[in-house]
């Protein structure tokens, strides 16, 4: 995911919009694996102050999982938004806080990558009201009801 920057360079201070998309590869993070179901899309600003480029910007990632309930696969669409700066050269961006760039394009991919994995659910459900498996029989409950006793049913945790 790549953006032209070269005019901003010229003219400090001066907000950009761009709209940049991309279908990424499968991605790992931590002990989750996370497919796209379709390209991830970015609309923003970018600015240059005279030593960096700060990028804000609103994403939307579609993403293939599984319910953490039913075990149904859905597309969960993960919306969030990041402010990052872009600095430079490899040596200036030594830091957690900043992104490297050269020439006069910014490559997105690993800021949006990132912030995406900080925004993603620890476990992924398909609807709010959804009732999962029977833990006795493996019923799916929003499909049928099953006659199983469970703790659940007798008002115990």
């Amino acid at each position: 995911m790549r953006i032209r920057v070269g005019n901003a360079i010229r003219q400090t201070g001066e907000p950009f919009s761009f709209t940049a998309s991309e279908l990424f590869a499968p991605q790992t993070y931590g002990e989750r694996s996370v497919t796209f179901a379709e390209p991830v899309t970015v609309n923003g600003t970018y600015t240059y102050d005279g030593k960096a480029f700060t990028v804000s910007a609103k994403a939307e990632a579609p993403i293939s999982t599984t319910c953490a309930r039913c075990t149904k696969p859905f597309i969960e669409r993960v919306d969030f938004s990041f402010s990052e700066r872009f600095v430079k050269g490899e040596d200036e961006a030594t830091d957690d806080e900043t992104y490297s760039y050269s020439g006069d394009e910014l490559l997105l991919d690993k800021a949006v990558l990132d912030n995406l994995f900080l925004e993603l659910p620890i476990a992924s459900i398909c609807r709010e009201d959804c009732k999962g498996l029977c833990p006795v029989c493996g019923a799916d409950r929003n499909v049928t009801q099953c006659d199983c006793i469970t703790n659940e049913a007798m008002g115990e945790s």
